[in-house]
């Protein structure tokens, strides 16, 4: 495993077209489903994690995730992808992670029942173990924090929209599996938030071999 990742300070030093069925646009569909309400937006760090490297420099100075924060408040500045489970469980997903502008890193938090959720938070790309993940024993969210509330999420199959809702403050499953065994992610998934504000954050999901790419973009 290789994870190249700028850290929040919460574990300040370690870790690791449309041409488908109507089937499969129901399985888009149903990820609007239902949210995890109401989101822990709590965090611990440490100086590791599992055996993942830290290969990057910390995040810039004035920043703080502890627990209290601003941060940890009103959830990322952006939607971040995130991946929730057992901690030995997500990070045996990971394949590799890396920052793709200066503002990738991510973010550890503690969720009940000894769950962890691994948030990535701006410019990101992150390969996952498709066979892994098709076990469900992880689960892929988006986070929504307090500055995208109110605004919309569409998410597209193959460049086509299919569905929209607005953004509320949570943590959401992207039924990733679902959407990998009905084959919505060899047409490319686009999850597409856009704030009251007009920013925009755009996370990319495809199939790629063995991998899935999630492609974090603004």
């Amino acid at each position: 495993m290789n994870l190249h990742l700028h850290q929040r300070p919460t574990a300040r030093r370690g870790l690791r077209a449309f041409v488908l069925s109507l089937a499969m646009g129901l399985g888009a569909l149903a990820f609007f489903s239902n949210a995890d309400s109401p989101m822990s937006l709590g965090g611990t760090g440490g100086d590791t994690v599992g055996s993942l490297p830290m290969m990057a420099p910390p995040p810039p100075t004035g920043t703080t995730g502890e627990t209290g924060s601003l941060s940890n408040t009103i959830g990322p500045d952006r939607p971040g992808f995130a991946l929730v489970g057992l901690e030995a469980e997500v990070l045996a997903a990971i394949v590799d992670a890396y920052p793709t502008g200066p503002d990738g890193c991510f973010e550890r938090v503690v969720l009940p029942n000894g769950r962890v959720r691994y948030q990535f938070l701006g410019r990101m790309n992150v390969l996952l173990d498709r066979a892994f993940m098709s076990t469900g024993r992880v689960r892929a969210h988006a986070v929504v924090g307090l500055p995208f509330v109110g605004g919309v999420a569409t998410i597209s199959v193959a460049n086509i929209p299919r569905a929209s809702e607005p953004l509320a403050l949570g943590s959401k499953d992207l039924k990733i599996q679902q959407l990998d065994a009905s084959g919505v992610l060899d047409q490319v998934f686009r999850w597409h938030a856009v704030s009251l504000q007009n920013r925009h954050r755009v996370i990319y999901i495809k199939t790629l071999g063995n991998v899935l790419r999630v492609e974090q973009r603004d």
